[in-house]
């Protein structure tokens, strides 16, 4: 018999998008008796659990709506697990499109024949964008410069094991039972903390094009910006946690931010010579980002160029601001940090509860 699969949304006012993600999710190529889908919702302002409860309350797969009171996607992720009754669990966001049909049964027949507990997917911002300035922050993201080198959410290549700490997705259910669930510290990077711990915990992840889900990019600089706060913030919560995980690179948006912000300052304060020499680094990413904004341009046209710096400068001191933001204030949660183990000779659920120093 096929396994049972849940497929756990977390959301939060994605009343536009969520239908069309459930209703692909609905026309599978996986028996309806065989998977549960669950709509994790934070509180939406939009009325989406009401539409999702309307819509959705007598198909032939069983969708469920749970309430996250903490609002966090990392609380989200926990309320998805507990409340869920399958063998496998695979999350999507609700700003996503799947592509395939088949995702469920391929996730199903590369599990089985791998042995792998985890898979990573190519998660690319290829999703429809309601703004044309969101079309040009999705090609902005998947281009050179605007995502990491080691990335593999943009990949559509690589088949066989990788390490699943950037883009792991759907798990074994007892994945959790070893691990613990995630880390809700985290309002940003939760699904990064998670898998770094899948990874160290010696699970296998693999990787495969077929698993592919596509996410809708922000619609609005203003949106990006913020978004970026987030992940920098998130980004050096998981330094502090995981300090072998963070690289040189990862340094560079807040190098940029501070450049940016102290060049003036030299030019006040310095010879024409020592001004001159501290506005290099600022004025060779200058450079870069127009030469990266010139190259959309040719791509895809005159629009893609003229927003281009205003975009990467958005991805870029965004980060660096969510990184200095994180150094000087750290965020403190406003609820308990829950992490769950199953134990040997325990039985489902052991709920540890950990605060941190006021």
């Amino acid at each position: 018999m096929l396994p049972l699969i849940s497929v756990i949304l977390p959301v939060r006012n994605e009343r536009t998008m969520l239908p069309k993600l459930i209703d692909e999710l609905l026309k599978q190529n996986y028996p309806a008796d065989r998977f549960e889908i669950l709509v994790v919702d934070g509180r939406s302002t939009d009325g989406t659990a009401d539409l999702v409860r309307r819509r959705y309350s007598d198909k032939h797969v069983k969708v469920r709506v749970l309430d996250n009171p903490k609002m966090l996607s990392s609380a989200a992720r926990n309320v998805g697990v507990r409340a869920a009754a399958g063998e496998v669990i695979v999350f999507i966001d609700g700003h996503c499109v799947v592509p395939s049909r088949n995702l469920l049964e391929d996730s199903v027949a590369i599990l089985q024949q791998t042995g792998a507990g985890c898979l990573s997917r190519p998660q690319p911002l290829l999703a429809p964008s309601a703004t044309p300035t969101g079309e040009v922050i999705g090609q902005a993201r998947a281009s050179w410069l605007g995502h990491e080198r080691d990335a593999r959410a943009y990949d559509m290549r690589t088949i066989g094991f990788v390490d699943p700490a950037i883009s792991g997705s759907t798990y074994l259910r007892e994945v959790f039972d070893q691990v613990g669930f995630c880390d809700e510290n985290f309002d940003a990077c939760e699904d990064v903390e998670f898998n770094t711990r899948v990874r160290k915990a010696g699970i296998r992840a693999y990787t495969d094009p077929r698993l592919a889900v596509y996410y809708a990019p922000r619609t609005s600089v203003r949106e990006l910006w913020r978004q970026m706060i987030r992940n920098g913030r998130g980004r050096l919560r998981l330094a502090r946690k995981h300090s072998d995980t963070f690289s040189k690179s990862q340094w560079m948006p807040l190098a940029i931010l501070l450049d940016v912000v102290l060049t003036p300052l030299a030019w006040a304060v310095l010879p024409r010579t020592g001004a001159l020499i501290a506005t290099l680094p600022l004025a060779l990413f200058a450079a870069v980002v127009a030469a990266a904004s010139l190259q959309m341009g040719f791509r895809h046209g005159f629009a893609y160029a003229w927003k281009g710096p205003r975009i990467f400068g958005a991805i870029y001191c965004g980060l660096g601001a969510g990184m200095l933001a994180e150094a000087l204030m750290p965020a403190r949660p406003a609820q308990p940090v829950v992490l769950e183990v199953l134990r040997p000779g325990q039985e489902r659920p052991v709920v540890e509860e950990t605060r941190r120093a006021a």
